[in-house]
C-alpha cells in the first residue's frame, strides 16, 4: 500500500512526486507555539515554509489602520515565497495562530537545487507563480474590505 502524502495543499499537490521528493529532502520540521511571530514584514526572507499542521496568519501594516490580517494559511499551503524572489524581503508578518508544525526549506538551497535541475526549477517556479497569482487576487479582495469607506 502506498504511503499517504503528508502535505496535500495546493502548492504540494501541483508538484510531481519527483519534485516533492527533492524539495522535501532539503527541509526540516519546525514547531511554533500559538502566538509565535515567525517573521516580521520587511525582514530578510530566508526560508520557504509549508504547513504540516496548524495555521499561520499573514498580517500587514496599513497606515493609519494598523495591523491587518490578510490571509490565513492552512496545512499543505506555503508561505514566505519571498525567499525565492528578489529582493527577498518579507512583504507581510507571519504569526502562528495555533500550535503549528511546518516544513522549513532554506531559500538559497532550494534556488541552487532549481538552478542545477532545470526541469525541477521550472516546475517549482511555475507552481510558485500560481500560488502568488491566487494570493494577489485574495489580497486584492481583502484590500477592498480594509480600505472600505464608511
Amino acid at each position: 500500500m502506498a504511503e499517504q502524502p503528508i502535505y496535500d495543499g495546493r502548492f504540494v499537490a501541483e508538484l510531481s512526486p519527483r519534485a516533492q521528493e527533492k524539495v522535501f529532502a532539503e527541509a526540516e520540521m519546525i514547531q511554533y507555539k500559538a502566538g509565535t511571530i515567525i517573521f516580521r514584514e520587511g525582514d530578510h526572507s530566508k526560508y520557504l515554509f509549508i504547513i504540516k499542521s496548524g495555521q499561520v496568519v499573514l498580517e500587514i501594516t496599513v497606515p493609519p489602520k494598523g495591523r491587518r490580517s490578510i490571509l490565513t494559511v492552512e496545512p499543505g499551503e506555503l508561505f514566505s515565497w519571498s525567499a525565492l524572489v528578489e529582493p527577498r524581503r518579507e512583504n507581510a508578518s507571519a504569526r502562528a495562530s495555533v500550535d503549528t508544525e511546518v516544513l522549513r526549506i532554506e531559500g538559497d538551497t532550494l534556488m541552487k537545487l532549481c538552478e542545477e535541475d532545470c526541469p525541477l526549477g521550472f516546475e517549482v517556479y511555475r507552481t510558485l507563480a500560481n500560488v502568488i497569482s491566487s494570493r494577489l487576487m485574495a489580497t486584492r479582495l481583502q484590500f477592498l474590505d480594509v480600505f472600505q469607506v464608511g
